[in-house]
């Protein structure tokens, strides 16, 4: 079931400007009245006008926040022309001093309309989250296969015309996959997922599905892939005074198991998931050595390369016999 919220805007839109045709008929059915053709040319031009507007919001709904903020501005300055013509317009042509007044808080209201909207727009580009707007619906891959790799059966699953040129790169992730730690990882360029490769339904994991089927799981996390691009992408913005590069790694530690997303270069990343809380350093570490890989792939250098603590040597001594311990206690 497609649960995006702006799946079906359109439809929403076009049933709610439907409802004055409905009210300009039973009106002119109670009263018999002649129906203006004019003014019935004029309800269905508003209608088609917001039904194209509701069409283009349809397509472009991942921007719908934006959309719906410079709407509320435009709007207030809109209003704000009007009360600004209310409140003085009086004064000109020697009217009441109530409209006067209901102009002037007409006005106001409208001028802390625009400049509420313009701060919403200024706080949305420097990386406000609104994720009661933000959709995160994305291209799933649909090619299957499925693979035998020692004792699990990995799944791979491609999207339509990618390039024949990650051969390479499914391998790898492939090869880096385990029942025990790494069980999914996404290839992502641009923005859709261009394959991802799991061992989801090895039957060892059963006991991590209660109320989401595997299926439903792989869909969950190619959404989540798309809103961790989204969100490093605006940290990247906030953190670009301090010249540090890009944000190349996050880790999310839940309590079972972890979410790693990876960058390899500009419009490409990677994200992992392992199910397991007691191997999610081990899938930390097969995530980096993935993304150096796939980097080596595509010509480019490591990024990821660490450096393990050697193992600290103990220096012991024997003690003689009636030797006391050091006060220190070291």
């Amino acid at each position: 079931m497609d649960d995006d919220r702006y799946g079906k805007f359109a439809a929403v839109v076009a049933s709610l400007v439907l409802l004055p045709i409905v009210l300009e008929l039973l009106s002119w059915y109670i009263e018999q009245e002649d129906y203006s053709v004019s003014r019935a040319i004029t309800v269905i031009s508003v209608i088609s006008a917001l039904a194209v507007l509701a069409l283009a919001l349809g397509r472009f709904r991942t921007r719908l926040p934006v959309f719906l903020v410079a709407a509320i501005a435009v709007a207030a300055v809109g209003e704000g022309v009007m009360g600004f013509i209310a409140a003085f317009g009086p004064v000109w042509w020697q009217a009441s001093l109530q409209s006067e007044l209901l102009g002037l808080v007409t006005a106001g209201v409208s001028a802390f309309t625009v400049v509420a909207g313009v701060y919403l727009l200024l706080l949305y580009r420097k990386g406000l989250y609104l994720p009661h707007f933000v959709s995160a619906q994305v291209a799933k891959p649909t090619g299957t296969t499925r693979k035998v790799i020692g004792e699990s059966e990995v799944l791979i699953r491609v999207a339509p015309g990618a390039d024949v040129s990650l051969a390479k790169v499914t391998d790898a992730c492939v090869a880096m996959l385990d029942k025990n730690d790494l069980h999914f990882v996404g290839y992502f360029a641009g923005e859709r997922c261009l394959f991802h490769t799991d061992v989801l339904d090895d039957a060892n994991l059963v006991h991590h599905f209660q109320d989401t089927t595997q299926e439903q799981r792989r869909d969950m996390y190619l959404r989540a892939g798309k809103r961790l691009q989204w969100l490093n992408t605006r940290l990247d913005q906030q953190l670009v005074e301090l010249e540090s590069g890009f944000l190349i790694r996050t880790v999310l530690d839940v309590e079972r198991g972890a979410l790693y997303f990876y960058w390899i270069d500009t419009g490409r990343y990677l994200l992992g998931v392992t199910l397991n809380q007691h191997k999610v350093d081990v899938a930390d570490d097969k995530m980096a050595k993935l993304v150096d890989t796939i980097r080596g792939i595509f010509a480019l250098p490591p990024i990821n390369q660490r450096e393990k603590p050697s193992k600290p040597r103990a220096h012991l001594r024997l003690l003689s016999r009636g030797e006391r311990w050091s006060d220190s206690g070291s």
